[in-house]
């Protein structure tokens, strides 16, 4: 068994909670922060994340509901990392985290575009 199985005995990984560790939160955060930039979709993004802010919470536990039976299907690492990322973004402090970063990205990404080359 992997560290992603469970025993028969033991609970199965929807119904324990997941540790994530301060580094890995951070990781998370930054990969999420840089899927959007790279897309292009900051002022999409923070307009909807800064809409469900207050709902953080009550949306992790409804993905945990309806999102994590699902998860097992695709395989271990995705149900892990699932569960890894509704427990990093039902804290409201790391959803602050992220627009900052967005915001951030889209800053330093505007000041090189204003810049001219001479």
């Amino acid at each position: 068994m992997n560290e992603y199985t469970t025993r028969r005995w033991e609970k199965p990984l929807l119904f324990r909670n997941m540790e994530v560790t301060p580094e890995e939160e951070e990781e998370l955060i930054r990969k999420v922060a840089m899927i959007i930039h790279k897309n292009g979709l900051e002022a999409a993004a923070i307009l909807m994340i800064e809409t469900v802010k207050p709902l953080s919470y009550i949306g992790g536990q409804m993905g945990r509901l309806f999102i994590s039976p699902f998860l097992p299907a695709f395989g271990d690492k995705i149900e892990v990392g699932g569960e890894k990322l509704i427990t990093v973004f039902e804290k409201r402090e790391n959803v602050e985290k992220l627009l900052s970063m967005i915001e951030e990205m889209a800053k330093a990404d505007s000041t090189k575009v204003e810049k001219p080359s001479e």
